[in-house]
């Protein structure tokens, strides 16, 4: 099997581009696990969430939720009926095992830190809410979209190169006119 990986500067210009193969079986790196599964990541080194986060439990909680995040989204959703919902309370309640006047203090505090977004969505002349983990700590995709950056623009703006950024918004502008 092949990959192309290719480097861009921060003025997001390709520096170079390089072909690699890599085979499913590797005898000193093993068997290539799970490639094509859903998947989150959590960080290391920049942007620990325990830097942010000192209670436990509550540590405990976040992983469960990106346990829960939808794809590529980083949506908190449950399976229902064979299809995702988005979760709300009650079910993100049950997912983190809290009656939910505590689920909706620990939500509340979550957003205060910027750990969790909550997005209000209108369709078909129907209110939904929706819960989103900050690609800083959790991600679910190999790539971040304009709408997860636009919950979390606040904490991104300070990581994100100045060329993504302006890319961001051009998306954005051109969303808005269409």
């Amino acid at each position: 099997m092949y990959k192309r990986i290719t480097s861009i500067d921060e003025g997001g210009v390709i520096l170079n581009t390089k072909d690699f193969k890599y085979t499913i079986f590797d005898n000193e790196k093993g068997y290539l696990f799970r490639n094509q599964a859903y998947y989150y990541k959590g960080f290391k080194r920049e942007n620990k969430l325990s830097d942010i986060v000192t209670d436990f439990n509550d540590l405990g909680r976040l992983l469960v939720l990106a346990e829960h995040t939808y794809a590529d989204t980083n949506m908190i959703a449950y399976y229902k009926n064979k299809k995702y919902y988005p979760a709300g309370i009650k079910e993100i309640s049950e997912m983190i095992k809290l009656c939910e006047r505590n689920t909706k203090d620990f939500l509340k505090r979550m957003m205060d830190l910027g750990i969790i977004a909550k997005a209000i969505i209108n369709t078909n002349e129907q209110i939904e809410v929706q819960y989103y983990l900050n690609p800083l700590y959790f991600i679910s995709s190999k790539y971040l979209s304009p709408g997860l950056y636009m919950l979390f623009r606040k904490q991104l703006d300070k990581v994100l190169p100045a060329w993504v950024i302006q890319k961001f918004n051009e998306c954005i502008n051109a969303a808005k006119k269409g």
